[in-house]
């Protein structure tokens, strides 16, 4: 039988080519992913408090709190990044304005930076929190080591610094999935009755959202978008919109189901976990000393990289980098979020800060499903 006449399709060449465009795109997914896990670990998540208050204290609700947050996930991201990419949004904050109108959505642009700059005060409390708790240090000492090293980079500019610490995202993801893991066979109590336990409030656990798992979930939900909104939809305005949400799906695997994970690891030891600041550091010292302290330090690490930008966002919305009052107001600042931080209980900083604001962030999606709706409708028309 004869031979198959030669065609592009099947070119040796051709095959190599589609073979490096698809190791490409995986590794642009991979790349999104990570930047997505990067940008949502925050002092919160990396000390277990956040997962603590907004999901293990649920006990037995806890997978109605991980759908609902997973719900909010993944349909705000989308928006954003879908929306950014058909807008072609050049400054991230613009895309409130297009969901809720000029007003309305000056206001969220401008909420955002505030909110970020609270989120900074809560930084400062998981640092001031992280030194006393791991190293014994006076109240106050973490705070302002880690506030002197964000000001001085956000008004010297260690970029390179930055950068390479900012790769600390997905690691602390691995080393908190490593920990909750390990921590599951050093000797924690039953799980079923602990869980019984949390259940029946037997534990004095800080909580988010009253009691009803629908609405932590919302506020848990309502406080990340605002951390994504200008963040997501700049990204799809400049990137492969296909690679953008497969990169977002993808995190969403990796962040719920460590949360999930790191619950039942709390749960298992509650009669430790429960009053501490800092969780993580209670697992890993109970699987190992010395994990506790390499923890304790990339934790401070991972804590700085995100107060950089959250101080950053925060004054550069008011001054331009650079001026006499950026680094004025950067200096203030820095200075009043430690000082807050110091006399407040990092408990009780993120309770307060993330869970009022989440309840304002998830009034946002009301305008989103609002907007996506008639752009939808609109687009039938044409």
């Amino acid at each position: 039988m004869p031979a198959a006449p030669w065609t592009p399709e099947s070119s040796p060449g051709q095959e190599r080519d589609d073979m490096d465009g698809k190791k490409r795109n995986l590794m642009a997914i991979i790349g999104f992913c990570g930047a997505c896990i990067a940008f949502y670990i925050g002092a919160g998540f990396a000390t277990m408090q956040e997962v603590m208050q907004y999901e293990a204290s649920y006990g037995s609700q806890l997978p109605i709190v991980i759908a609902v947050i997973s719900v909010i996930y993944i349909y705000t991201n989308l928006s954003f990044a879908t929306n950014g990419s058909r807008l072609q949004i050049q400054r991230g904050g613009d895309i409130y304005k297009h969901y809720c109108g000029k007003y309305i959505g000056s206001f969220y642009d401008y909420f955002s930076a505030f909110f970020c700059y609270m989120c900074f005060i809560v930084m400062c409390g998981g640092a001031n929190s992280t030194a006393s708790q791991q190293w014994g240090l006076p109240n106050g000492v973490g705070a302002v080591i880690l506030t002197i090293a964000v000001i001085a980079t956000a008004i010297f500019g260690l970029d390179g610094i930055l950068n390479a610490l900012g790769k600390l995202g997905p690691l602390i993801i691995v080393i908190i999935i490593v920990v909750s893991a390990a921590s599951l066979f050093t000797g924690g109590g039953n799980f079923q009755e602990n869980l019984q336990a949390v259940d029946a409030g037997k534990y004095e656990l800080a909580q988010v959202g009253g009691g009803n798992p629908f609405a932590s979930g919302a506020s848990y939900g309502g406080f990340v978008i605002l951390w994504f909104a200008s963040f997501l939809s700049e990204v799809g305005s400049k990137n492969k919109l296909s690679e953008v949400n497969a990169g977002m799906l993808l995190s969403t695997v990796f962040i719920m189901g460590t949360a999930v994970l790191a619950s039942v690891a709390l749960i298992m030891h509650i009669d430790m976990t429960a009053t501490a600041d800092i969780p993580a550091l209670v697992l890993a010292a109970r699987v190992s000393p010395l994990l506790a302290q390499a923890l304790a330090v990339i934790i401070f690490c991972g804590i700085y990289t995100t107060s950089v930008p959250l101080l950053w966002t925060g004054v550069g919305r008011v001054a331009t980098e650079g001026t006499k009052k950026y680094k004025l107001l950067t200096v203030i600042g820095g200075a009043v979020g430690c000082i807050i931080a110091c006399f407040l209980p990092y408990k009780g900083l993120v309770n307060i800060l993330y869970g009022m604001n989440g309840y304002l962030g998830f009034l946002l999606i009301a305008f989103m499903l609002v907007y996506d709706i008639r752009s939808r409708m609109s687009s039938k028309k044409i």
